[in-house]
């Protein structure tokens, strides 16, 4: 099959998304509407939402610095700037910058 362009047909969004084991406790449900892997979903009058706010900067102690090279674009102005988290990352990987990164990945 041919796109418009006349081109070999794109790939589908999610043939190269390799997705991990994961469980979903009760009262929780796998879904995957529209998704690659799905997610684990539960009404809110089961499981409330979690809306607290964390006042105090770096309260978690998960927000890193920007990458050495950051453009630019990710400094601000203000409130604009992008504010970096440390990346969760598989076993065997660390987390590091590359060419145009704001901020660290995996």
């Amino acid at each position: 099959e041919k796109d418009s362009f006349g081109n070999t047909a794109l790939t589908p969004a999610c043939s190269k998304v390799e997705c991990g084991e994961y469980a979903c406790p009760a009262p929780f449900e796998l879904k995957v509407d529209g998704t690659c892997c799905g997610y684990c979903w539960a009404p809110d009058h089961e499981v409330a939402a979690d809306r607290h706010r964390v006042v105090e900067y770096n309260a978690t102690g998960l927000v890193v610095e920007q990458c050495d090279g950051a453009p630019s674009t990710c400094r601000g102005p203000g409130a604009n700037a992008v504010r970096c988290f440390k990346p969760s990352c598989r076993e065997g990987e660390q987390a590091h910058c590359g060419g145009g990164d704001c901020c660290p990945r995996c």
